[in-house]
């Protein structure tokens, strides 16, 4: 993951910002002007994009947000992972796939080459058939990239699968992440883990087991998790979280009344790159 962690060490900041384009939250500038959806997503993406560049680590766009406006939506989703390289921002695509073979290869190729990302989210349900072929064409595009694979995700639900069995399922996630990865000039594997803010607890033992991988925490700030429970995931150096926060920043209008989407986004993105700083959080 070194072009996550170069860009979190040059910015000082551990914020990874989603864009999740929902056209019914869109701020009132754009939703007043009655654009089509795929264009209202594309300006309220790109608008963010220029606000918080200067506070974000990376960005992380939720395919699933684009693929829903149809084949414009593919476009958007294009155009957006572009403007974030030409930010200097590296992308992750949250894709969360999981298939293996030949289809995941496709799907690699596809997310990292065709569109240009610089990581990818997979679902490791299928075991290391279902992962390698992401960082096999990580490793090809040589860009410092590679995959983030779900580890222990932040919903309610996750415990009922992910800590079933015994030893738990996220243990056997987390050593794969471990056996896969391939570690670069940063310190870290291109293998990462995602654990959500929201398990702390759980969030140590997964760090006992992968003391040099990247964690991707998604979980801050609107489904509850805080500075403090990112806290419990960083490695022996204080360091290895790159915290994502969505709607707590691409829909921060929504809780500043006639203040501009664009302005909304830059405060709330640098709030919480200060918070997490304040707690000493860094990648």
């Amino acid at each position: 993951m070194d072009a996550l962690v170069e860009s979190a060490r040059r910015k000082g900041s551990a914020v990874v910002v989603g864009l999740d384009p929902d056209p019914s939250h869109l701020p009132p500038e754009l939703s007043e002007r009655g654009l089509p959806e795929h264009l209202a997503a594309r300006e309220l993406c790109l608008g963010v994009l220029e606000a918080v560049e200067p506070y974000a680590a990376a960005v992380k766009l939720q395919s699933a947000y684009f693929e829903r406006l149809g084949p414009e939506g593919a476009g958007v989703y294009a155009e957006v992972l572009r403007a974030a390289g030409e930010f200097g921002l590296p992308t992750i695509a949250d894709v969360k796939r999981g298939d293996i073979g030949p289809v995941a290869a496709a799907y690699a190729e596809a997310h990292l080459s065709v569109y240009g990302a610089t990581t990818v989210t997979v679902n490791p349900y299928m075991g290391e058939d279902a992962v390698s072929p992401f960082l096999e064409e990580a490793r090809k595009l040589g860009r410092g990239g590679g995959a983030f694979v779900l580890v222990a995700t932040s919903n309610p639900s996750a415990e009922a699968i992910q800590g079933a069995s015994e030893p738990p399922l996220y243990e056997a996630a987390a050593r794969l992440v471990e056996n896969l990865g391939r570690t670069g000039f940063s310190g870290y594997g291109d293998a990462g883990a995602v654990v959500g803010a929201t398990r702390p607890a759980l969030g140590r033992r997964v760090r006992e087991i992968l003391p040099r991988a990247l964690f991707l925490s998604p979980g801050y700030g609107a489904q509850s998790g805080d500075a403090s429970g990112v806290r419990a995931l960083l490695d022996e150096r204080g360091a290895g979280v790159l915290v994502n926060s969505s709607r707590g920043i691409i829909r921060a209008f929504e809780g500043s009344p006639g203040v501009g989407f664009k302005e909304a986004a830059r405060d709330a993105a640098l709030r919480m790159s200060e918070d997490l700083a304040g707690a000493g959080v860094r990648a």
